[in-house]
């Protein structure tokens, strides 16, 4: 049995009986329809904020990075940002221009070690990569005290800092370095193997004092590179990130006055890289010397774009991988700066698919609006955000949202969905075996669950808002349930949750 719809669209559908919650079943068929996004504004009222991100698996909290050295704690759900400021080094921080916190990140076993990491901008504007210590008696507090310096470069000009730093996934910290400023690199030092300024570094914080360098770096024992480096060739490499299932890098290497680009560099490469500048500026040969434009030792980017259209400054982004949009899981978002314009794809290591510009889709809406995109970010569940460094971090949603109460085995579930158009009918659907795609033709609608079964169904009132009532049944106890609501075109977000 499936879904038919008639002339009305008003959709059937038909009950059937079954053991525990089966209560509907529906026909699965592969499918590409869409799903609508937007995005919600989550906090507000910080000072110039650059990044946001959390520790891994960390359920309720984002950090928010301000470039006049504060470090900022919210709740991830919209509940308010925390009055007291997590770690405050402004003290030591040169802050202004391309200057100031720039990086955090968490140690990947936080909970264990308490240790974060943060790049910044020193009194003299030297670059400093420091670990600090969360405090012994409040998880909200970190102790500025606590610092310990793993790094220090000098930076002969004020801008091009890089300022991103990135656990990888296998444990080692990388950092990324611009080509010490000025424009054009005019010390070529993006190809000389003896600075670290225009590299990807990888240094392990685990071991030695006060780093140790992996043994598998490209360069180890090469007398005519330094140890810590991963990759050379990088401009400005502001914004970057490791796919957290795949493990493959991405990288958004701000250009000079021509192009942006974005480089790829996936799992199994044994690092070494060259993406190419101060030769090359995306695919475009800069006419400047230190490599050979084109030449077969260099990695070409997988995607630049000019500066059309108010375009300046390319801010890398994040593969999608959180629990509540399954459908989107594999797209990779990224931005521009200046322009604020929001773009998305999908990429098998070869091939992009799928290219999308997501600008209006993701407006925020309701006289809110995203103007300067400094930095994407994601919570401890991957969950992607989209910072504005006017002082407001939004997270990326359904516009048809679910959310339940805590159910419970012989109690009533609710279930509640907003978003919808006025009077419309929504389904609520479940399945007990995981996500995966269902096409419902009818609906003109993708479904992330695999096997769906039918809930129930409920009108929206005028607000847009369903409620459905229905009750556990006993047999549930213990059950993981996917749950998702859906309407003619559009399907919400998806909850995993365990029947108490």
């Amino acid at each position: 049995m499936g879904i038919t719809k008639n002339r009305h669209h008003n959709s059937t559908l038909k009950a059937l009986t079954g053991a525990a919650l089966l209560i509907f079943s529906m026909t699965a068929n592969t499918g590409t329809f869409g799903q609508e996004l937007t995005t919600e504004r989550v906090a507000s009222g910080f000072a110039i904020p650059v990044l946001v991100t959390a520790p891994t698996d960390d359920p309720d909290r984002i950090f928010i990075v301000e470039q006049g050295g504060l470090i900022r704690i919210a709740d991830r759900s919209g509940n308010g940002v925390y009055p007291d400021p997590f770690l405050d080094i402004s003290d030591r921080v040169r802050s202004g221009g391309e200057r100031g916190l720039l990086g955090l990140a968490f140690h990947p076993d936080y909970d264990n070690t308490g240790y974060l990491f943060v790049n910044y901008t020193n009194s003299s504007g030297a670059t400093t990569v420091a670990r600090f210590s969360v405090s012994a008696n409040n998880p909200d507090l970190a102790d500025p005290a606590s610092e310990k310096i793993l790094l220090t470069v000098s930076q002969p000009y004020s801008n091009h800092n890089g300022g991103n730093i990135v656990f990888g996934p296998d444990g080692y910290l990388y950092i990324g370095m611009g080509d010490g400023g000025s424009g054009n690199d005019p010390g070529n030092r993006a190809q000389n193997p003896l600075e670290f300024l225009g590299k990807i570094l990888r240094i392990d914080v685990d071991n030695g004092d006060p780093y140790g360098i992996p043994a598998d770096n490209p360069f180890v024992n090469d007398p005519g590179t330094l140890d810590e480096i991963w990759a050379i060739g990088v401009r400005n490499p502001w914004r970057w990130s490791f796919d957290r299932e795949t493990g493959d890098l991405w990288i958004g290497d701000v250009g000079q006055s021509a192009r942006e680009e974005l480089d790829f560099q996936p799992a199994d490469s044994p690092g070494g890289e060259n993406y190419g500048w101060r030769c090359m500026e995306g695919f475009r040969c800069t006419g400047l010397d230190g490599c050979n434009c084109n030449g077969p030792e260099l990695t070409l980017p997988i995607y630049d774009y000019t500066h059309a259209g108010g375009r300046c400054s390319v801010t890398g982004g994040y593969v999608y991988r959180g629990p509540s949009i399954p459908l989107l899981a594999g797209t990779y978002f990224f931005a521009d700066y200046c322009a604020a314009d929001i773009w998305s794809f999908r990429y098998d290591g070869s091939q992009m698919s799928e290219f999308t510009d997501r600008t209006v889709e993701l407006d925020p809406g309701n006289g809110q609006a995203i103007d300067f995109i400094p930095s994407f970010g994601e919570d401890g569940l991957g969950e992607l955000y989209i910072v504005d460094i006017e002082g407001e971090v939004y997270r990326l949603k359904t516009t048809l949202e679910l959310e339940t109460n805590t159910l419970t085995a012989g109690q009533n579930g609710i279930f509640r969905a907003r978003g919808a158009a006025a009077n419309t009918m929504v389904y609520f659907v479940y399945s007990l075996t995981g996500t995966g795609r269902t096409t419902v033709p009818p609906l003109g609608v993708d479904l992330a669950l695999a096997s769906p079964q039918l809930v129930g169904q409920k009108q929206a009132d005028a607000s847009g808002t369903a409620v459905l009532v229905k009750l556990v049944p006993g047999i549930a106890q213990g059950k993981t349930v996917w749950l998702q609501a859906a309407v003619d075109g559009n399907s919400s977000n998806v909850i995993t949750t365990v029947i108490d």
